[in-house]
């Protein structure tokens, strides 16, 4: 019975020992007229720092790394100042670095860092590919928007076709998330750019379309102890503090509004689809005003100069406030915002009851606060 006993436990952790056992990676790569140059391979270890792990130089046009990992997790691939976020997952990966060249055909100090390797990567890489055409497509709209914001019958116009393309994009991102629930690849879209770009409901809902392998897996993990630091900044937590100076230097808190009803709204001066929504909210502000309502607006602004131009200009006559540090804004980062405009609506005692609601549809949530 002992023996039989012991059987079962040494099963068990030769069991465990097999689960948790290091992967080995091999990342070999030709780089053409590359030479005693160095490729690196790094690890993020915080907000914008990096830790070389390993490192190759070339010979003979070639390059070969290997090593151990814990488990798969991403990593960077370094160029020269060329860079490529790549997946280990302990299987193969090829890497072929190919010189960039200008107009004349002169090569140019940049590199083309092309990827190949398991089904994992590739999808790890159109994950990637997806998210920067978004980015794009929103830059693309974002600067078409400035150059009509004075004109307010091509500024409606070119936001109506920007959230055409939008909802365009929105679904095929939808669907090819949808599709590789059994990637731990996608964590990664989900955890670093879904959570960015969509409702926290879409987050928790992909999470939980996921297979429990992949829940189970590190990159799993890693997602769903980022979803429950998302819960504190979305519908049902209670918005985290902000304290921030007006254009006239005065700190104002955003605690100080408890007991009112407050639309926090992350804006700058240059944002055409913040500009677009301004006689929505200042209709919805003269309104409600007298009644409990405020408006709470956070710059992301860098220059002063234009931030409170930008309020004389649109008569803006609510709370502003901001760090003048435009992207790099603390409170920003604190509110995980990458893009603008970011509107949240609280209750009187700070409670987040709504995100990002535009037009009839913000203007209706905010009546249901008064009737």
């Amino acid at each position: 019975m002992i023996k039989n006993v012991c059987y079962v436990l040494c099963a068990v952790l030769l069991l465990a020992v097999g689960c948790n056992r290091e992967k080995v990676y091999m990342i070999s790569g030709t780089w053409e007229d590359g030479d005693g140059k160095v490729v690196y391979l790094k690890k993020e270890i915080g907000e914008k720092q990096f830790q070389t792990m390993d490192s190759a130089i070339v010979k003979d046009s070639k390059f070969q790394m290997t090593g151990a990992i814990q488990q798969i997790d991403k990593y960077l691939v370094t160029v020269g100042k060329d860079e490529q976020e790549i997946l280990l997952d302990g299987e193969p990966i090829e890497v072929v670095v190919t010189q960039m060249t200008n107009k004349e055909g002169d090569k140019v100090d940049s590199y083309k860092v092309a990827i190949k390797g398991s089904y994992e990567q590739d999808i790890f890489r159109e994950s990637k590919d997806l998210a920067l055409g978004k980015s794009m497509m929103q830059l693309a709209g974002m600067f078409a928007m400035v150059q009509v914001k004075d004109d307010s019958v091509k500024l409606d116009s070119t936001y109506k076709a920007f959230e055409m393309m939008k909802k365009a994009v929105d679904e095929k991102i939808m669907n090819f998330v949808d599709s590789n629930n059994n990637s731990m690849a996608i964590t990664y879209m989900i955890g670093d750019f879904i959570a960015r770009e969509y409702p926290f409901e879409d987050v928790e809902r992909y999470y939980n379309n996921l297979t429990p392998e992949v829940k189970a897996s590190y990159p799993g993990q890693l997602l769903k102890e980022k979803i429950v630091n998302l819960r504190s900044i979305n519908v049902g937590g209670i918005a985290p503090d902000i304290d921030l100076t007006s254009p006239d230097g005065q700190h104002i808190k955003l605690s100080s509004l408890r007991g009112k009803y407050v639309l926090l709204d992350f804006w700058a001066s240059w944002c055409g689809p913040c500009l677009a929504e301004v006689p929505n909210v200042k209709a919805i502000y003269e309104q409600y005003k007298d009644k409990g309502f405020e408006v709470y607006g956070v710059s992301l602004d860098d220059k002063k100069d234009a931030w409170v131009n930008a309020i004389e200009k649109h008569d803006l006559p609510w709370i502003h406030v901001s760090s003048l540090k435009g992207w790099e804004c603390p409170v920003a980062k604190v509110y995980n915002v990458t893009g603008i405009p970011k509107m949240y609506l609280l209750d009187k005692e700070g409670r987040i009851v709504a995100m990002d609601l535009r037009g009839d549809a913000l203007k209706e949530k905010v009546a249901s606060f008064f009737n």
